[in-house]
């Protein structure tokens, strides 16, 4: 079974896709290909931050910006070289196919207010000018989140964007670069920017 070996540096794990384990991974018998990879900023003691199930292919990059956070794959999903960023919760049903270039966002990572945004950069330097990552020390109090979660059976198109608090239902098809804002119903095609639904999957292509 492959796993991964774990390194701290400057205070982020990283996981990759070597000989090893990592307490922080629950998986089942699946598969990660070269460009997996887990990133944890100030990460929690024995908390476990990605579950995987069987049967699934990652190739992935999985990062959690703050100690906080949780992302969960079921069995038999493919996800190419997309980012899945999380400070909530992201979860993926059974038989998701994600294509390469997406990203699913499951919070706001700035405030809408200026002056937050200021003291990020001002705290983004201090970090950097000391040898920390650049974010070590970012405040995320004035940051939302909301998870996300997408239904088994659905397929994200190429280069789409998935940002907090939607839900895509069951066997939903997002269109190649879509942006998707807000909940997509199960068993439709939905596209554009923001994404909406084109068209409703027919009765016989459907999970039964």
């Amino acid at each position: 079974m492959i796993g991964f070996i774990v390194r701290k540096v400057k205070g982020i794990l990283l996981a990759r896709h070597i000989s090893g384990a990592s307490k922080y991974i629950i998986r089942g018998n699946s598969h990660f290909f070269e460009s997996f990879r887990l990133t944890v900023i100030k990460p929690v003691q024995d908390k476990i931050y990605l579950k995987v199930g069987d049967d699934c292919i990652l190739d992935c990059k999985v990062l959690f910006e703050s100690g906080t956070g949780e992302v969960i794959i079921g069995n038999r999903c493919y996800i190419g070289t997309s980012s899945i960023i999380s400070r909530n919760k992201i979860e993926f049903g059974n038989d998701v196919m994600v294509a390469m270039g997406s990203v699913f966002y499951d919070h706001d990572s700035h405030s809408i207010n200026y002056l937050n945004r200021e003291d990020d950069i001002t705290r983004q330097l201090e970090d950097h000018r000391s040898g920390k990552f650049f974010i070590e020390n970012k405040s995320w109090n004035n940051v939302t989140s909301s998870p996300i979660k997408i239904g088994n059976n659905a397929w994200i198109g190429i280069n789409c964007i998935i940002l907090k608090g939607v839900t895509i239902g069951e066997g939903a098809i997002i269109g190649a670069g879509s942006v998707v804002t807000r909940d997509i119903p199960a068993w439709t095609v939905a596209g554009g920017n923001p994404a909406k639904v084109i068209k409703e999957i027919p009765d016989e292509r459907r999970r039964k």
